[in-house]
This record gives C-alpha cells, sequence and structure tokens, in this order.
C-alpha cells in the first residue's frame, strides 16, 4: 500500500462531486472552520496481489462471523453481554436460519455490510500478555479487522460513485477495487426474488431513513410542532438520505419499483402491521419491504421497536433490510467472541485483533482501546498505551457497555497536511467482497472528522 500525491486534481471537483450526491462534502470543524471530506491531493495504491489477499481475507472473516454467529445464538448470555433484547432474538434466529417452501436452508435477506480493518505494518503493543506471541506479526499486506458496521454502513455514495467516477475521469492507476454499484443490483435481484416467494406478489420496495439530519424543506410541515425545534433544515448534512438514494436506485435498476419515506412517516395500524403512513385519509398501502438506513438498536429503543418483531413473526409480515440477525455482527460484543473462538488459530487469528469484553481483558494490559458496544464515528472511545490514556473522544454512548481491543493503530502517513492514518472500508455485497474506500484521520480514531481519499490498482 502507498499513499501518492495525485498528478491530476480537477478544478471544478466540488461542483462534480455535489452533483453526484456529496452534498456534506464540507465538514465543520470544532473551532468553526471547514474542511473538506473528499480528498483527491492524494490517493493510496494498491498491487494487484495486495487486493487479491484482501479479497481472500474477506472471505474468510466472512466464514468466521458465520462460525461465530451459530456460537452467539448456541450462547444465549453472550447476546445479553451484547445488550440484545429478548424480544427480538427470535427473530434474529429465524431470519438467520431460514428455510425455502422444502424445509431446506436458503441464504437471503441481507444485502450488504462493511468491515473497518487495518492494513500491513501494524503490530500490537502490550503482547506479552499471550503466550502465542509468534502468531502477532507484522502481517505485512494483511488487514485486521477493527469491527463490522454489518447493519448500516455508510460511505456507501463515496465508494461506489463518486471515487469510481474520479477514477475514470483522472485515470492515475490501471484499475480501482470497485464493483460495489453493480453487485448491489444483482444482490437486490437475487433477494428480493426470495422475498417475492414469501410474500406471494412482487413488493414495492420503500427506503427509509430518519428526518433527523436529513430533514428537506418541503417536509418540514409534516415534523409534530413539539420536533420541529430539534431539527434546523440549513443544519442537515443529508448523508443518510443520499446514500438511501443510492441505494434505492440499484434496487430500481434490478427491475423493482421503490419509493422513500422518513422512518417518522411509517405507521403501525391497529392490526399490527406497518402501513405507509404518509395518506392520512384512510388510505393503506402495506409496507412489504422496507430497507432501512436506521439501526437495530434504535428500532428496538423505539415505542414499535416490539410490534416490529411481532408482525415479524406472522405471515406476510414486513420484511426488514438489513435482517435481524445484523444485530448479531453489527455489536462490538462480536470482537471478543471471534477472538475467544479463533485467537489460538494460527492463521484465522491473523485477521484480528485481540479484544475481550469489558473486565475480561488479561491484568496487566497497558495498551488497549475501550470502545462502546454500540457505538458510531469514534464516539466515546479512550485510547491507553503503556498504562496511560493518550486519547478520549466524547459522544452519546458514555454510558453503554465496553469492549476492549488491543492498540494496533494504523500506520501514518505523512504528508503535507500532517499524519494521516488511513483506515480500511471493505465491502461485502450479497456475501461477497466487492470493493475498497479509505478514510484519514489525524489521530489513530477515524471519526466523523475523517476525510475520504479515493485509491487505485497500480501497474
Amino acid at each position: 500500500m502507498e499513499r501518492r500525491p495525485s498528478g491530476v486534481v480537477r478544478e471544478n471537483w466540488p461542483e462534480i462531486v455535489t452533483e453526484q450526491g456529496l452534498t456534506y462534502w464540507q465538514t465543520l470543524l470544532p473551532d468553526g472552520s471547514t474542511r473538506s471530506y473528499w480528498s483527491e491531493s492524494a490517493h493510496y495504491a494498491f498491487s494487484a496481489a495486495e487486493v487479491e489477499q484482501m479479497h481472500a481475507d474477506l472471505e474468510t472473516l466472512l466464514d468466521m462471523f458465520v462460525t461465530a454467529g451459530d456460537f452467539m445464538l448456541a450462547h444465549p448470555e453472550l447476546m445479553d453481554r451484547m445488550g440484545i433484547p429478548g424480544f427480538a432474538r427470535l427473530e434474529i434466529a429465524r431470519s438467520w436460519d431460514r428455510r425455502d417452501a422444502q424445509g431446506e436452508p436458503v441464504d437471503w435477506g441481507s444485502v450488504y455490510g462493511r468491515i473497518d480493518a487495518v492494513y500491513g505494518g501494524n503490530r500490537f503493543l502490550d503482547l506479552q500478555t499471550t503466550d502465542a506471541q509468534d502468531k502477532f506479526d507484522d502481517a505485512l499486506g494483511r488487514i485486521r479487522l477493527y469491527e463490522f458496521n454489518a447493519d448500516t454502513p455508510t460511505s456507501l455514495l463515496e465508494t461506489a460513485i463518486v471515487q469510481w467516477s474520479w477514477f475514470e475521469a483522472t485515470k492515475q492507476g490501471e484499475d480501482q477495487w470497485n464493483g460495489v454499484f453493480e453487485m448491489l443490483v444483482d444482490a437486490w435481484k437475487r433477494n428480493l426474488a426470495h422475498a417475492e416467494r414469501e410474500l406471494g406478489r412482487k413488493p414495492v420496495v420503500y427506503f427509509a431513513c430518519t428526518w433527523y439530519d436529513n430533514l428537506l424543506p418541503e417536509f418540514v410541515e409534516a415534523v409534530p410542532a413539539e420536533q420541529r425545534a430539534e431539527i434546523r433544515v440549513e443544519d442537515c448534512s443529508y448523508e443518510d438520505l443520499q446514500n438511501l438514494r443510492v441505494m434505492q436506485e440499484t434496487c430500481r435498476q434490478a427491475g423493482y419499483e421503490t419509493e422513500w419515506l422518513y422512518v417518522e412517516q411509517i405507521h403501525l395500524g391497529a392490526d399490527g402491521r406497518f402501513y405507509d403512513g404518509r395518506f392520512p385519509d384512510g388510505e393503506q398501502r402495506h409496507l412489504d419491504v422496507v430497507f432501512k438506513l436506521h439501526a437495530w438498536e434504535h428500532i428496538c429503543a423505539e415505542p414499535f421497536g416490539e410490534a416490529v418483531f411481532a408482525d415479524m413473526a406472522k405471515p406476510g409480515g414486513t420484511i426488514w433490510i438489513e435482517p435481524p440477525y445484523k444485530m448479531l455482527w453489527s455489536n462490538k460484543g462480536l470482537l471478543p467472541v471471534l477472538w475467544q473462538l479463533f485467537g489460538r488459530d494460527a492463521e484465522r487469528s491473523k485477521l484480528l485483533i485481540p479484544a475481550w469484553f469489558d473486565g475480561d481483558q488479561p491484568e496487566g494490559l497497558a495498551s488497549y482501546v475501550r470502545k462502546p458496544l454500540l457505538g458510531r464515528e469514534g464516539a466515546n472511545v479512550t485510547v491507553v498505551v503503556d498504562g496511560e490514556t493518550v486519547l478520549s473522544t466524547p459522544g452519546p454512548y458514555g454510558d453503554q457497555a465496553c469492549v476492549v481491543q488491543a492498540y494496533a493503530p494504523p500506520p501514518d502517513f505523512v504528508g503535507f497536511e500532517g499524519d494521516n492514518y488511513p483506515t480500511l472500508g471493505l465491502w461485502y455485497v450479497d456475501g461477497e467482497p466487492a470493493g475498497l474506500d479509505l478514510r484519514e484521520s489525524p489521530g489513530v480514531v477515524v471519526d466523523n472528522l475523517s476525510v475520504f481519499v479515493p485509491h487505485v490498482i497500480r501497474g
């Protein structure tokens, strides 16, 4: 992996990326200034062999995730530690083990996911806590899992549209690892064919995100008066909405009728079913399939949360994508489970960073990262190096249980901007490796102030 200064920077790139939907390309910094979230002043270059290795490692990791899912379902005490509510577990298990009319297993319902990983050259600190230190070499050219954004990953627009357009326009490499858009079209075709058989009709597919930070001006009057003060349209980034539109377009190209609405516009009927709530005149349009860019843990906490799972258990209930079993993978409790299962595996442990539920970590562990089970964008993360806290980020997840992961920082690519620590985002589409994105931060924790940098496959 190389970080290269770009030989071509498009003069009108702000207009181009905005037209493509990246309306949130300017990031507001804590001091009130702004910087670009999208950067094409540099890019990362990988060899074809490095991409092939990442592809193979993603396949191995997915097998490991499946094994971990089986293990968690067989050990419900782990779901207790992960904070997964009891009322969700039956549908988690049912979506995990789908069967066709003949009772044969059939895998469908999940369209995409993204892991965050560190790439090559990373060395764990404080490895004297394991008796298998020889396993933890630099693993140059290999990925190691930070976490799995299995339920509601964003940066889809940047990955599938914006960086591909940059590559086609500048041709600064031989290729780009980026089949995300085309693979999503095929994923919808395959998964919705199964949904169609289950429902007995071709569904309309709804796409939903919350109106917080995504409220278009024309929908302000739809917001209850008591909530309007909480949403300033002029401050909305529309990040979720723009990611949603990419996903909706891939579904449309797959041959399905689509609609979008806000999560807050979904109506729970007196019959326990879910309907399009934009029609207050009594017209009821049942929601057959909903792609929700709204995390399962948030749905579980909503007043209608239990009703979602009760409806799914009935014939003809709404099908939600991503499926409930993603609660097993999007929770950072997955990390200590993986380490428990594979930490002593000579090969598969090379793709992991040692991790434990907080309180289970080895005594004397001096360098580690503590992060909330359901934290996002680097919030409420504590980094400890040699017993000293070197970073503690603010955020809304401070009351959550945590996991502890050995300190495995990204390599630092020092440029004219200063320190650049890249985190890799590696995409699955329909269970297959699909592409790559990179986000840089000036520190070791990637957060909502990071910068998206494109990549190429070099010749």
